[in-house]
């Protein structure tokens, strides 16, 4: 399939924004100078099986691009399938992206891998929400690759197996949603109970059989308003 890309550069009066239509099909709502605000929504039918989706994301230096996702992504039953992201944010950049549901149905066998390359002074922000079958269903097979690096090396690598027809004990238990708030590249106010990273970044965690009331959306407001907080002071210091 042909790459979904989405690179934002600082610019005046207001900031460059490439848009690459593939299987995913991404929206500029608004920009200034150096801020963006995307929507981005499938394309077509995604994923049924056999697809290979790629999604690029550059973020220039010392620009925000904030990502909404609408409709979420469904993996049908099939031959294996793949959702693959690449992003790559400059010096003193930030991504906010809140990713809606993405789900494995029955008889499904998808792949999902991100990748996130942060330069220095960057971060970004990240809604990851994987869900084993709708209602009713026990779900697919599902595995899920993260990998976060910096300029120093690795900050965080998370490798995720599970299938929803074959249950492993002591990883999900009677639990078929996978909720998380990931932050790299910035402290944001973490709660008791959720994971910091050695380098500046934390993740929390939420298991469920369900996908409403999920107690990680305040979670999600006060981390996305620590690296606002964090991008707009480095916004002025450019300024001055």
């Amino acid at each position: 399939m042909t790459p979904t890309r989405i690179a934002l550069t600082a610019g005046e009066p207001r900031a460059h924004v490439q848009l690459a239509v593939g299987a995913l099909a991404p929206r500029l709502i608004t920009r200034d100078a150096t801020r963006a605000h995307v929507a981005v929504t499938a394309a077509g039918m995604v994923l049924l099986g056999g697809d290979h989706v790629h999604v690029a994301i550059d973020v220039g230096p010392g620009c925000t691009l904030e990502i909404e996702d609408v409709g979420g992504t469904v993996a049908y039953r099939g031959a294996p399938s793949s959702w693959v992201l690449d992003v790559r944010i400059g010096a003193g950049g930030t991504l906010l992206w809140h990713g809606l549901p993405f789900v494995v149905t029955d008889g499904a066998d998808a792949e999902r891998r991100s990748s996130l390359t942060l330069a220095d002074g960057a971060r970004a922000l990240i809604r990851e929400t994987l869900v084993l079958g709708r209602h009713g269903e026990r779900g697919g097979r599902l595995t899920s690759e993260l990998t976060v690096v910096d300029e120093t090396g690795p900050v965080l690598i998370e490798r995720l197996e599970a299938d929803g027809a074959a249950p492993q004990p002591g990883l999900l238990g009677q639990n078929r949603v996978i909720d998380a708030v990931i932050a790299v590249g910035f402290r944001p106010p973490a709660r008791p109970g959720d994971l910091e990273f050695d380098r500046p970044g934390s993740m929390a965690r939420h298991l469920s059989d369900h996908t409403h009331g999920s107690p990680l959306d305040p979670v999600w407001d006060a981390w996305a308003g620590a690296a606002a907080e964090r991008a707009h002071a480095e916004e002025a210091v450019i300024a001055r």
